[in-house]
């Protein structure tokens, strides 16, 4: 009686694993089998019937060992890699539909001449359109009233916002930073070159990766081995012997062939090696970053926000000495009246002049914008008012004053912004793109690694200093990147993308691999495979190099794993091989293999 109990709990343990988590397997298993392409699955489905039906024969007939821990096993290394994908996916979506969400909104103009808001869908096309200061488009249009500054970063990559006025075409995805736009509607719902973007990452299914792919390959010829030896070794040991030979002997085929050495070890590795990459600062969700590393031989590079900081720094101030009041009282000035506003470049002053000890201790009076300038303002001072202005070279009234002052800059690129005093300039700040820490020693370590570096940006201007090796593309749309990357793949370059910007969502999307800055948009960091936690792109060559030692170590973990099946089939097949021992080779075999591959890490 103990002994039915005993074994009868293991039958229905087993089932009850089966039956709660086994449909996935046996689904993809089906349709592997309506495909007419043999992959894993079916391997993991064969041991794992073959290890269920040859425990209950050994449980009702008595001989033999029963080996009902390998249908967990099986079941939970299949289960854990769907989840991974599956989780990755919704997270992918999950970004996409924010987004949409977030740019479905719009005021238009009725007939009557009266303004409402509404969903996106409810507009057509020529229809006009307002846009309030901070306030995104979300529709591309010309705009047909309005000067101000429009912040295009994440469609464009241009670093700062750009004066945008009546005429211009504007795109959904920018955002308006100082004024009121009313624009025209060339495209709507569905049509917008964001929703070209959002369709490429919403249609997108998750691809397997090169190591999944290869052991794909070896299923295809292995499973029909393994499936011929072990039919072939019960017809022969039910011809020859009797069928509890048959039976065992062609159980111990297939308890031996279990994919454990394969399914098991090659996935702890993966997950080691995501584990050191993730040390270094890159982390990711599966080991299709490990193989895109690995291969690569071409790195795209985003620009604004990739290579270059997010927020741009002040690397020269000049301030005329002849001032009719004090330089620090026109400095705190200045800060009192950029530290309330939004826009990038007021953000990179007051941080600039907080860092110089500049106090924000001033009252203006009658503060206000002017869109696509600047900033104007009075000060009273000795009691003496003064009217000062903050912004473009368009608010000079002397373009000789400017150009005497900009000859006398020891910066000769970068964005000026001038200061304006009772309509004299008296100071000029030049704000300049801060590359990220490391970015000179990349393109060496990358070539070190003989990998190509190629930089393809929006920014129609970049200001770069790159060496004779590094290729860059400037003014790119987001299909263009797109476009470069694919012929990049063409020619069996494997080629990884780099960025942060929704412009670069297209190139992930086509790239082998992709890897996202950490302060990078929602969407750009839900499609890449890998992400950079602390926006540190030198760490990217050690990855590559940490990813080909990696692979080196897996591939000979494969070649193992397949050798060691052939010869346990052939021993199994014979009747040499015991189901008991067939069964203790199979995980003294994965428990060596999956050793092997962790400690091969540690000396990375």
């Amino acid at each position: 009686m103990a002994y039915w109990i005993l074994h009868g709990g293991l039958i229905l343990s087993a089932l009850a694993v089966i039956a709660f988590l086994g449909g996935p397997l046996f689904t993809s298993t089906l349709a592997m089998f309506r495909r007419r392409r043999l992959s894993i699955e079916g391997l993991f489905t064969l041991s794992l019937l073959g290890a269920f039906v040859g425990s209950v024969v050994g449980s009702f007939t008595g001989q033999g060992s029963v080996y009902y821990e390998v249908v967990p096993i099986v079941i939970a290394i299949y289960t854990f890699g769907r989840m991974l994908g599956e989780r990755s996916q919704a997270k992918m979506k999950l970004e996409s539909a924010r987004l949409r969400e977030r740019f479905d909104r719009v005021t238009v103009q009725s007939e009557q001449g009266n303004w409402r808001e509404c969903s996106l869908a409810e507009v057509s096309v020529g229809a006009l359109v307002r846009v309030e200061p901070g306030g995104p488009f979300t529709v591309d249009g010309i705009i047909h009233t309005g000067i101000g500054y429009v912040q295009e970063t994440a469609l464009t990559g241009e670093p700062l916002p750009v004066v945008r006025r009546a005429g211009d075409r504007v795109r959904a995805g920018a955002w308006s930073v100082d004024s009121r736009f009313e624009l025209v509607v060339e495209q709507g719902a569905g049509t917008r070159e964001l929703d070209a973007i959002l369709q490429t990452v919403e249609g997108a299914d998750d691809r397997p990766s090169k190591l999944q792919t290869q052991a794909n390959d070896l299923m295809r010829i292995f499973l029909p081995i393994v499936v011929a030896v072990s039919a072939g070794t019960a017809l022969f040991w039910g011809l020859t012997g009797n069928w509890m030979d048959a039976v065992l002997n062609s159980m111990a085929v297939l308890l031996v062939a279990c994919p454990c050495a394969l399914g098991l070890a090659t996935p702890v590795a993966i997950s080691q090696g995501l584990f050191r990459l993730a040390q270094l600062g890159l982390v990711s969700r599966d080991g299709a970053l490990i193989d895109a590393l690995a291969r690569t031989r071409r790195v795209f590079f985003d620009k604004t926000g990739t290579l270059s900081e997010s927020d741009l720094r002040v690397t020269e101030l000049w301030v005329d000495t002849d001032l009719p009041i004090k330089r620090n009282k026109l400095l705190a000035s200045v800060l009192t009246a950029e530290s309330g506003l939004e826009h990038p470049v007021a953000q990179s002053l007051t941080r600039y002049l907080k860092s110089e000890g500049i106090e924000d201790s001033c009252e203006l009076q009658n503060l206000k914008v002017i869109a696509g300038q600047g900033i104007a303002y009075d000060l009273v001072a000795d009691e003496l008012r003064h009217c000062l202005q903050v912004g473009e070279f368009s608010l000079a009234e002397s373009e000789q004053a400017i150009e005497e002052v900009v000859e006398g800059l020891h910066e000769t690129k970068g964005r000026r912004v001038f200061v304006y005093l009772n309509d004299r300039v008296v100071a000029c700040f030049v704000l300049g793109e801060r590359l990220r820490v490391g970015v000179d020693q990349i393109w060496a370590d990358l070539d070190r690694l003989e990998i190509r570096s190629h930089i393809l940006t929006g920014d129609p201007l970049p200001e770069l200093s790159l060496p004779p090796n590094v290729q860059i593309e400037r003014g790119l749309s987001s299909a263009d990147k797109a476009k470069r990357v694919l012929e990049s793949s063409g020619a069996g370059e494997w080629p990884l993308f780099v960025g942060d910007g929704i412009n670069d969502v297209a190139a992930m999307l086509r790239a082998s691999g992709s890897i996202a800055m950490h302060s990078g948009a929602g969407l750009a960091r839900s499609v890449a495979i890998g992400q950079l936690l602390n926006d540190r792109i030198e760490l990217i060559p050690q990855a590559v190099s940490l990813s080909r030692a990696i692979i080196k170590k897996l591939r000979g973990n494969l070649f193992y794993a397949f050798v060691y099946n052939l010869i346990g089939m052939t021993l199994a097949a014979t009747g040499i091989l015991h189901p008991v021992a067939a069964a203790l080779i199979m995980l003294v075999s994965s428990f060596w293999v999956t050793t092997r591959a962790l400690s091969g890490h540690s000396r990375i």
